[in-house]
């Protein structure tokens, strides 16, 4: 039932971010663009792992054109072990020119020496937490730390990953079957090319559902954040201080946060 639930969810996601017409029209689509490699602390593995680096940009479409960024670009980090993603700042790791996406698998970019005092700071406190020594600011420095690392994946939709040119495909096929159902069905004189066409366009939707609830990162966030947040242990009343801070500074992910989910889930997977 849970998972049907969230496939429901999904589904009225999609009709309201997808069905619309002007949504299809003119998008706002996350482009990701493969940058290198990077080393950074990861909040899953609670150690410092290899990431896929990329930039991650917001951008509106009109159609397939391009129409300009939205807000800033921000670097997106994938595991390589959990394959978790985190967001971090552009600024740390700063790029003149983006390489070409065929070097990402060689290119490292240089990082501010802010980011090897966060991972040295991270290790520290594990290695704290490890040895039960971790309380009191440090601990809620790590809670903070940890749900601030998928702050950004929590303000995402699900769809804003589909390029514009997979919407307008998928939206002129509808109507290409909506049309043929149709003219067969006036041909025929019978309903039997419209129930065919309907279904064709339901099954071709469902799949793009379907893929989305097990591709978007949105989707699988609350679990790397349970995940992440398992060792420390968090109560109720840390999670909610965490995620009254991003109130406080205007991340929309304080109003995404769900802290009692997120604890539940936390609990599942102690008890597991």
């Amino acid at each position: 039932m849970a998972r049907s639930g969230r496939l429901c969810n999904t589904f009225r996601g999609f009709l309201v971010h997808w069905g619309m017409p002007f949504s299809v029209l003119n998008p706002r689509v996350l482009c990701v663009r493969p940058i290198g490699i990077a080393s950074d602390f990861c909040p899953v593995c609670r150690q410092e792992r290899r990431f896929h680096l990329a930039q991650a940009d917001r951008k509106r479409y009109f159609l397939c054109f391009d129409q300009g960024r939205e807000g800033q670009p921000h670097h997106e980090l994938t595991c390589f072990v959990c394959g978790c993603k985190v967001e971090r700042p552009a600024a740390e790791r700063p790029i003149e020119i983006l390489p070409d996406p065929t070097s990402a698998g060689s290119y490292e970019p240089a990082a501010l020496p802010v980011v090897g005092m966060r991972i040295a700071d991270c290790v520290a406190m594990e290695e704290a937490l490890q040895g039960g020594g971790l309380k009191g600011d440090d601990r809620e420095e790590m809670i903070r730390y940890t749900m601030f690392s998928f702050a950004r994946i929590y303000d995402e939709d699900p769809f804003e990953r589909i390029k514009p040119w997979v919407r307008l495909t998928m939206t002129n096929a509808g109507l290409a079957i909506a049309g043929l159902g149709w003219y067969a069905s006036d041909r025929s004189g019978t309903l039997l090319p419209i129930l065919v066409a309907l279904v064709a366009i339901l099954l071709m939707f469902i799949s793009v559902v379907y893929w989305v609830t097990r591709h978007s990162p949105r989707k699988r966030v609350r679990t790397w954040l349970a995940r992440a947040l398992v060792p420390i242990d968090p109560t109720l009343e840390e999670l909610e201080r965490a995620r009254k801070e991003m109130q406080s500074s205007r991340i929309a992910a304080g109003d995404q946060i769900c802290c009692e989910k997120v604890m539940a889930k936390v609990k599942k997977m102690r008890g597991a």
